[in-house]
């Protein structure tokens, strides 16, 4: 019988033994092994152990097969004498089978043939051909595979015997196999998964047997249709013991195989070991046979760890090492020959560093950023070259700062050795400046602008491109660096062809003329080719984000919303978060120049949580005035309360972000009345932008700031200057900034001249995109109308302003607005209507009163009373109390409710 592994070969031999016994004929069994070949006469010796049990043939059988007594006999002996001791035994061995045979049948069983000692299969074959009418049955089992060369002799003489058989056990098909697992689980589990364990296991009894241990063991967690992938500890120690079965050329392709994975090939896996690929081959035909593999490929996905398991951590090392090396040769994908890289793991030779940089620049373009950071981090232990090395580190450092700012801070002392070392290129110092800013180190960043300013100016185009982006990204965004460091010179003097080649320098020409004042359509053109023109990417990210800052500051909102929108939603795609805060800052702080509170409030919540408030650095800012400006507009000024209490670095000012922080907490001490101190950070503002030289319409106009704090200390005429100013400093190209100027302009001014000045402010603002704004001058506008008894106007321009009010979700202005709208003015009384007004109780209240009590019954409480009418809660309750007093009413929901609201400045 022959057959692969574990097809059931001992199993079948056992069971007839069994059957035979109990017929009444000796069995004489044996079962070769290969560890004892060497032995002489061991099966034998076996075979003829129940004879020798008898005591009368004890004594013959021990001379004859005695493994010391063989060895003298036959070591050293000429070949006649060799064959005439062999014949002898043989025929003495034959003799007492011959005396058993006359008493009853006798059957010899020997298990594994294909492991017998040489003497042995010569015994064997001498009583094979005298057994034609002899009471014997002999039955060999034999595991198909490269031993059949060694005993082809045996073979060809057995085969040779009219009386021979031969019996081939295959496989178990797939109705086999649902036999078998039949006898485990039920038989129409067993029907629906035959055909999957058929496929996993190649029909190997073994297999089968241990894959249906597993299933059972995970029947629980389980369903039938999830066949094979159920490989656990007994599949895989069946595995085991089915590779140590076989000769070991075969269990050392496997492991091979196991090792090369999908890259596995008959080529691939004789130049891994150093062999023959013929012998490989073969080897492989004997692994399919035995339902290990299908092809070159392991049947079960818990076939080639478990072979990769008996093999030890330094064995499997080397094993990826020469596989790289092979694969390397092989001219096999990058990312296959990095994967074995990273298996076998440092020492690796230098022609890996390029390999692994190649793949990780391919894991980066797929977006597989831990991959990316894998490879490079071996990459960087593998580099000799201190020059590439500190590349590859600063590509590690930007890659983490992707995900999380503060894991990759823990790379800057690194860096900065590496800078000190003069071993960091241009180009690479610049991203370190940028992060170490971020992270609020400023010595260190200083260290390397002061590097820079020693250094001649970079002759390839890549450099010239980031060093003039660097520079005026420094005037943008910490602006007393730029102003202490000059650039480096020849960066300054970039050529036109340059600057329109490059993107970086592109983005620089952009903001350089928003800084400067000078933005027109074709600025704004230029920044629109480049934002469809650079992908979204680690080194793009701080232009495409400034040429948003221009689009801001040349009051094209909209158009920034769009497009930051749209690299917003890549960069969530992309499961970058550090991406995503910075991008949703920079939406919240568009979202503000629109007027829409709701949705910048939201942006800014987004923004601190994919990157917490200490992670921020010294760009704390930008989110944190989103947040506070939109808070307080919104009129809620617990939450804006704070965000004032939150700890802000002193460094956090000194960045542009600290500007619009300034800003921002400024008019949330306005919105409390604090004046002063409201005062005191709308002049440091305008202290700052005066000193770094960025005093543009488009960043922050901290003047009309300023003359709000003056309006609201009663000094009209202060705030007036400083509104002419700003006025004069803007042309109605910058709609937003007129528009606004102007209705500063007006609160300042006469209430004579206010409509006219209001008005010209609502037409400038409507051609910006600033709603709240708009709604703000449209407000300011029906006050000024009111206030010269032309109701008419007045009620309309409240309408649109409630209207603008609500969409931008700025509650105060709504209450503003409606406190007009709600006014139905009343013409000269008649005398009937005298006598109804003396009749009313209501004529009983002061107007301070009415409006209190108005709001009251229209559910207001005592505190959104006080803001709506500009008074304190104290004044509130005083009026109330007066007026349950005159009306005879004990509480709120007994007031009238057809009170009508009167407008008034105060209460």
């Amino acid at each position: 019988m022959s057959g692969p592994v574990a097809t059931g070969k001992t199993e079948l031999l056992h069971s007839f033994a069994e059957k035979t016994l109990k017929a009444g004929a000796l069995v004489m069994s044996a079962t070769a092994s290969r560890s004892e070949r060497a032995l002489r006469f061991e099966v034998l010796a076996q075979l003829f152990q129940p004879i020798a049990q008898d005591p009368e043939h004890r004594a013959q059988v021990e001379r004859l097969l005695n493994s010391d007594a063989c060895t003298t006999v036959f070591s050293d002996q000429p070949a006649e004498v060799t064959e005439k001791a062999y014949f002898q035994v043989f025929h003495t061995l034959w003799m007492l089978l011959a005396r058993e045979m006359s008493q009853r049948p006798v059957v010899v069983l020997v298990d594994d043939v294909q492991y017998a000692d040489e003497s042995s299969v010569r015994g064997l074959l001498f009583l094979a051909r005298r057994l034609k009418f002899a009471r014997v049955l002999m039955v060999f089992t034999e595991q198909t595979g490269p031993h059949h060369q060694q005993h082809s002799l045996f073979h060809a003489d057995l085969f040779r015997q009219p009386h021979c058989r031969r019996l081939r056990l295959t496989p178990l098909t797939a109705h086999g196999v649902a036999k078998m697992l039949g006898e485990k689980m039920g038989a129409e589990e067993a029907r629906a998964l035959a055909p999957e364990f058929l496929d996993a296991t190649g029909g190997n009894p073994l297999l089968v047997r241990a894959l249906a241990d597993d299933r059972i063991d995970a029947a629980p967690l389980s369903t039938p249709a999830a066949e094979g992938q159920f490989g656990g500890d007994a599949f895989g120690e069946a595995l085991i013991s089915c590779l140590h079965r076989l000769e070991p050329p075969a269990l050392n392709v496997a492991t091979a195989a196991a090792v090369l994975g999908r890259s596995s090939t008959p080529e691939l896996v004789a130049a891994l070991l150093g062999v023959d690929s013929e012998a490989v081959r073969y080897c492989g035909e004997i692994l399919n046979l035995t339902g290990v593999l299908s092809g070159w490929r392991f049947r079960h996905r818990a076939a080639e760890p478990a072979v990769l398991s008996r093999i030890s951590p330094e064995e499997r090392r080397d094993l990826h090492n020469r596989a790289a090396v092979v694969l390397h040769q092989d001219a096999a994908p990058r990312e296959t020959v990095s994967r074995h890289l990273m298996a076998a793991g440092a020492p690796l030779p230098e022609w890996s560093v390029e390999v692994l940089r190649e793949t990780a620049s391919e894991a980066l373009f797929s977006e597989r950023i831990e991959d990316a950071i894998q490879y490079l981090e071996l990459a960087r232990e593998t580099c000799s070259d201190a020059r590439k090395r500190g590349t590859i580190t600063a590509l590690l450092t930007v890659l983490e700062w992707r995900s999380d700012p503060s894991t990759a801070s823990r790379r800057f002392p690194l860096l900065g050795a590496i800078l000190r070392q003069g071993q960091l290129s241009q180009r690479d110092a610049g991203t370190f400046l940028r992060l170490l800013l971020w992270h609020g180190s400023v010595t260190e960043a200083e260290e390397i602008l002061e590097q820079f300013a020693e250094l001649p100016a970079p002759d390839d185009p890549a450099s010239v491109a980031e060093m003039r982006f660097l520079w005026t990204w420094l005037a943008h965004s910490y602006p007393w660096l730029a102003q202490r460091f000059k650039l480096v010179a020849g960066v300054q003097s970039v050529t036109a062809a340059a600057v329109t080649a490059d993107p970086q320098c592109q983005a620089a020409d952009v903001l350089a003329t928003a800084l400067s004042d000078d933005i027109g359509e074709a600025v704004t053109s230029q920044a629109e080719q480049l934002l469809e023109g650079l992908p979204l990417n680690d080194s793009t990210l701080e232009p495409l984000t400034t040429v948003l800052t221009t689009l801001v500051y040349a009051d094209r909102s909209r158009l920034a919303a769009r497009w930051c929108d749209s690299l917003l939603s890549q960069a969530t795609a992309r499961r970058a978060p550090t991406w995503q805060a910075v991008l949703s800052s920079n939406r919240g702080e568009i979202a503000l120049r629109q007027g829409d509170l709701l949705l910048a409030r939201e942006h800014a919540h987004s923004a601190l949580t994919y990157v917490s408030l200490e992670r921020w650095g010294m760009s704390s800012g930008s989110p944190l005035s989103v947040l506070l400006r939109a808070a307080t507009e919104m009129g809620d000024l617990g939450e804006a309360a704070r965000v004032v209490r939150q700890p802000v670095s002193p460094a956090v000012l000194e960045a542009r972000f600290g500007l619009h922080y300034l800003q921002a907490r400024g008019h949330y001490y306005l919105a409390r009345g604090w004046s002063h101190t409201a005062r005191n950070d709308f002049h440091l503002c305008g202290e700052l932008v005066t000193q770094w030289g960025i005093d543009v319409p488009g960043l922050v106009l901290w003047r009309l700031d300023l003359a709000e704090a003056y309006l609201q200390l009663g000094q009209p005429d202060r705030a007036r200057v400083l509104a002419q100013e700003q006025l004069e400093r803007t042309s109605e190209r910058h709609a937003r900034a007129h528009g606004m100027a102007l209705r500063v302009l007006a609160a300042a001014g006469s209430q004579a001249g206010r409509p006219q000045l209001l008005t010209e402010s609502v037409q400038a603002l409507t051609e910006s995109d600033d709603r709240l704004e708009l709604a703000r001058a449209t407000t300011d506008l029906a006050h000024a109308h009111e206030t010269l008894g032309d109701t008419a106007r007045a009620q309309e321009a409240a309408r649109q302003a409630r209207d603008l009010a609500i969409l931008c979700h700025a509650e105060p202005l709504v209450q503003r607005a409606v406190l007009i709208q709600e006014y139905q003015p009343v013409g000269l009384p008649t005398g009937n209507m005298i006598d109804e007004r003396d009749s009313d109780p209501i004529t009983v209240l002061s107007d301070s009163e009415r409006r209190v009590a108005a709001l009251a019954a229209r559910g207001h409480t005592n505190r959104q009373i006080a803001r709506r009418l500009f008074i304190t809660v104290s004044t509130v309750e005083q009026h109330l109390t007066s007026t349950y007093r005159k009306l005879k009413v004990n509480k709120r929901a007994d007031l009238p409710s057809d009170l009508e609201l009167i407008p008034v400045d105060s209460a």
